[in-house]
């Protein structure tokens, strides 16, 4: 059985590598998208996500609470 490696890329800078942590946002005009560390801090900086919406484990979610 051939096994599928799952690839981590981030959506803004196409960086991918398997041990890639990503974080959710909600980019302003992208809509939901996935990050690396160094893409988010520049959209937190360039104040493009909406408020209130991002965030890696510990967060919960708007919709249903998790």
């Amino acid at each position: 059985m051939e096994t599928m490696e799952k690839l981590v890329r981030c959506e803004l800078c196409g960086k991918n590598d398997e041990d890639l942590s990503l974080y959710s946002t909600q980019h302003k005009k992208l809509g939901r998208i996935k990050v690396c560390r160094k893409c988010w801090v520049k959209l937190y900086d360039d104040n493009n996500m909406v408020a209130g919406s991002s965030g890696s484990s510990g967060s919960s979610c708007p919709t249903c609470g998790l």
